[in-house]
């Protein structure tokens, strides 16, 4: 939707030598993409990288993401939890000048959270230097595909960066999949009823 192509591919010993079958193409699991303006640049990796490679690997991507001045580095991050919410609150773990502002957009402060993985390397790389880096984080469901958590994300990206992405695919997926958990929720409800309702009383003259 934003005419993203790739501009390139990140290859390293930390990085799990696969490819990945996507749009039609086999690709790189770790790639970068540019949109036709070139001002706005998405970073993805399909596998997990070695611990051993986060430091590396996220030194590498800070000084290249220097060399072109980004406004700010946005991380997206999921907040595991069990079963299916219907309401999801989006949390940010980011300087104070921008959890200011993004507070205008209903996003909350993360108040505490480790960020793990390569983006809190490349959080953590950042610190100190002068580009500000943020993670936006909210509860994903760990049961069952979650198109309510990426939407929620979605949202917040749409208002505080004005990237008008199309949310209505996601839209419809949230609102078929609150529909199937709300008819096992009502068939579960049922059970549960018949399962408590007091047997009829017996007659004491038979």
């Amino acid at each position: 939707q934003k005419g993203l192509h790739q501009v390139a591919q990140v290859k390293s010993i930390h990085i799990p030598p696969v490819a990945v079958f996507i749009g039609g193409k086999l690709r790189s699991p770790f790639r970068i993409y540019i949109d036709k303006e070139g001002k706005l640049v998405v970073i993805t990796c399909d596998v997990p990288v070695d611990d051993e490679g986060l430091y590396e690997i996220s030194s590498v991507l800070l000084k290249w993401l220097e060399s072109i001045s980004p406004r700010e580095i946005v991380i997206i991050d999921g907040i595991p939890v069990k079963g299916y919410l219907e309401n999801r609150d989006v949390y940010a773990a980011a300087p104070a000048g921008i959890l200011e502002r993004l507070s205008k957009f209903g996003v909350k402060n993360a108040e505490s959270a480790i960020i793990s993985g390569l983006g809190g390397a490349l959080i953590n790389e950042s610190l100190g230097k002068k580009i500000d880096a943020l993670t936006l984080m909210t509860p994903s469901s760990l049961d069952i595909p979650d198109p309510q958590a990426v939407l929620s994300i979605v949202d917040v990206l749409n208002k505080a960066y004005s990237l008008n992405i199309g949310t209505t695919v996601l839209e419809e997926s949230v609102k078929k999949l609150q529909e199937q958990a709300k008819a096992v929720i009502d068939q579960y409800n049922e059970i549960q009823k018949g399962k408590t309702q007091k047997p009829a009383e017996q007659s004491i003259y038979g």
